[in-house]
């Protein structure tokens, strides 16, 4: 359990984190504030979803994975997709906002079973969590993965594919408020294989914005002195990490230099490019 504000006036949010509801006790005490509850398709019946309701719960989370049915059933899912968007319709019915986990790189699904995954999830879902798979010691998926049946997404391969789901999502409109496992005590001590990583969504952002300041310079010509200016909160993965969009872009189109700058008039997720000169 999570108890969240904004700043030092703002309301008190509770959020609950487990596979089963959290019980009639922890819902009183969590009163009177509005709460969130993360929890298992499976675990989550309707009269499970009305107790939740009539206690106060504003936000349902569902863990579900994916709506790919192979997925499903090579890590014992016994729901399929059908069932989630079921589930997802009567939630909304009863007033309530519903949301869910994807989580890219399980068994039996491909980069573009992922993407369809953040598809179906856009006409369900106004909030989402992305959270690729990660190998933990001692469960079922290291078995798998120790025996060679299972391979693990790498680094670059997790970071393609949390870009194209955070494209498909934010463009219809969903919340996307973590990509990324956050790591714990001991960090990611337990993972022993996939894309552990503290700052995977600013990787995955970086990815973002080179492919958005690669189209808008488009046509740029060779030589040029280019100044791309930001927001500040932008700046990291403007410049990418170890500066690696700037380098890639001056690389890619040839340019004398490419320049980071602030301005903190502009909102975050824009850009103003201006080319100075072009050289000799």
């Amino acid at each position: 359990m999570a108890s969240t504000a904004g700043e030092d006036d703002a309301p008190v949010e509770v959020r609950f984190f487990g596979g089963a509801p959290p019980s009639d006790a922890q819902l009183r005490a969590a009163a009177p504030h509005p709460c969130r509850v993360r929890v298992r398709p499976d675990l989550l019946p309707r009269a499970e979803a009305e107790r939740l309701r009539r206690a106060g719960v504003t936000h349902v989370e569902l863990d579900a994975l994916s709506f790919h049915g192979p997925a499903l059933r090579a890590v014992g899912r016994r729901y399929r997709a059908a069932f989630l968007a079921e589930q997802a319709a009567g939630l909304r019915a009863m007033g309530l906002s519903v949301g869910g986990v994807l989580a890219p790189g399980l068994p039996e699904q491909d980069h573009d079973d992922a993407v369809e995954d953040a598809r179906i999830a856009a006409t369900q879902w106004s909030f989402a969590r992305l959270h690729p798979v990660l190998v933990l010691d001692g469960s079922a998926l290291r078995e798998l993965h120790a025996r060679r049946r299972y391979t693990a997404l790498s680094l670059a391969e997790a970071l393609t594919v949390c870009h194209a789901q955070l494209d498909v999502l934010e463009a219809a409109g969903v919340d996307v408020v973590r990509v990324g496992l956050q790591p714990g005590p001991d960090g990611f001590g337990r993972a022993v294989a996939g894309p552990a990583h503290p700052g995977f969504r600013e990787l995955v952002e970086a990815r973002r914005t080179l492919d958005r300041l690669r189209a808008m310079l488009v046509g740029t010509p060779r030589g040029a002195v280019v100044t791309v200016t930001c927001a500040p909160a932008d700046q990291t993965r403007t410049r990418g990490a170890l500066h690696a969009n700037v380098r890639t872009l001056r690389a890619e189109l040839g340019l004398a230099a490419l320049q980071v700058a602030e301005d903190p008039a502009l909102a975050r997720g824009t850009w103003r490019i201006h080319v100075h000169e072009e050289t000799a």
